[in-house]
C-alpha cells in the first residue's frame, strides 16, 4: 500500500486514527480532511486558515499517485479531494464504480509541451521519444494536444489512447508515465506533456518554460476545469459548502494566479 503523507496545516492538535467521517475535535470544532496532489497547499493553507476562524479545521492529506485521492475518498479515508477535472472524475466513477460527485470548479491549469532539449517544436526529429501521462484522461489530453500541433492524426474516441493514433508521421515513441514522474523524464525524451500543477511543483514555469500550451476555454463548463470532490451522500453538507465559499472568494482568486504563477486560471 503506497504511502500517504498527512499534512496539518492548522492547528496543533495531533489526530489519531482515521475516521471515515468529519469528526469534532475540540468543542464544536468539526474536522475535514482534503487529499490533493501538487500545488494547491499555498492556496488550502489560506482557505484552512479562514475556516479555523469559524471553527473548521481543514486537514490536508497529500497523495504521490493519481490513483489514490478518488479511491480513499470513496473509502472514507478523507472528506474531500482537490486535484481533479471533471472528465477524469467521470472516468473514474464509470471505471471503479465510485460514489462520488463534484461540489465545486475551482481553476482550470492548461496542459503544456515541455522540453530540456528544444526550445521549438519544429525542432522535432523523426524516432524522437515524447512523454505523456498514463491516465486514460491526461493522456488522452495530451495526445490530442499532439494532434493539435500537428504530430499525430487520432480517430474520434472520446478518450484516446495509443491505440487511437492513425498517423504518426515522424513515427515518435510516446511514452507513458505517471503524471509526477514525467517531469525527471525530461532528460531522456524530446519532449513532454505535463500538467501545469506538476510543472510548478517541479520548478517549471508554465508561463516561460512551456514551448507550447493548450488553447483552453476559461468557464465552468469546459471538462477540464478543476473541482473539489465529495462522496455523494455528503453534496449538501453545510461544513462542506461552507468551505468551498471561503474557497471560492477574491482573495483565494489572487492567490491561485500568483501561487500557479499564472498556469492556473480561476473559473468562479
Amino acid at each position: 500500500m503506497k504511502k500517504i503523507v498527512t499534512i496539518l496545516i492548522v492547528g496543533l492538535l495531533v489526530l489519531v486514527g482515521c475516521g471515515s467521517k468529519s469528526t469534532p475535535a475540540t468543542g464544536d470544532e468539526k474536522v475535514v480532511k482534503v487529499g490533493m496532489i501538487g500545488s494547491d497547499s499555498v492556496v488550502w493553507k489560506h482557505v484552512a486558515e479562514e475556516a479555523a476562524k469559524e471553527g473548521i479545521k481543514i486537514e490536508i492529506v497529500a497523495f504521490s499517485d493519481y490513483t489514490q485521492p478518488n479511491a480513499a475518498l470513496n473509502n472514507g479515508e478523507i472528506d474531500l479531494n482537490a486535484f481533479q477535472h471533471q472528465v477524469y472524475l467521470e472516468n473514474e466513477v464509470e471505471t471503479n464504480k465510485y460514489d462520488l460527485v463534484s461540489i465545486a470548479k475551482t481553476s482550470i491549469a492548461p496542459l503544456g509541451l515541455y522540453s530540456n532539449k528544444i526550445t521549438d517544436l519544429k525542432d522535432v526529429k523523426e524516432n524522437d521519444k515524447v512523454a505523456i501521462p498514463n491516465d486514460v484522461t491526461n493522456g488522452g489530453r495530451a495526445l490530442q494536444l499532439l494532434q493539435a500541433n500537428g504530430f499525430i492524426k487520432l480517430n474520434d474516441a472520446k478518450f484516446p489512447t495509443l491505440k487511437d493514433i492513425i498517423e504518426n508521421p515522424l513515427n515518435l515513441e510516446i511514452i507513458e508515465l505517471a503524471a509526477a514522474q514525467i517531469p525527471a523524464s525530461l532528460p531522456d525524451v524530446a519532449f513532454a506533456a505535463v500538467n501545469s500543477g506538476i510543472a510548478v511543483d517541479a520548478g517549471l514555469n508554465p508561463a516561460e518554460k512551456a514551448i507550447v500550451l493548450e488553447d483552453v476555454s476559461i468557464s465552468q463548463e469546459n471538462p477540464y476545469v478543476n473541482l473539489i470532490a465529495a462522496r455523494s451522500e455528503d453534496k449538501d453538507n453545510p461544513t462542506f459548502k461552507r468551505i468551498v465559499e471561503l474557497y471560492q472568494t477574491d482573495a483565494v482568486k489572487q492567490l491561485v494566479i500568483e501561487d500557479s504563477k499564472g498556469a492556473s486560471i480561476p473559473v468562479w
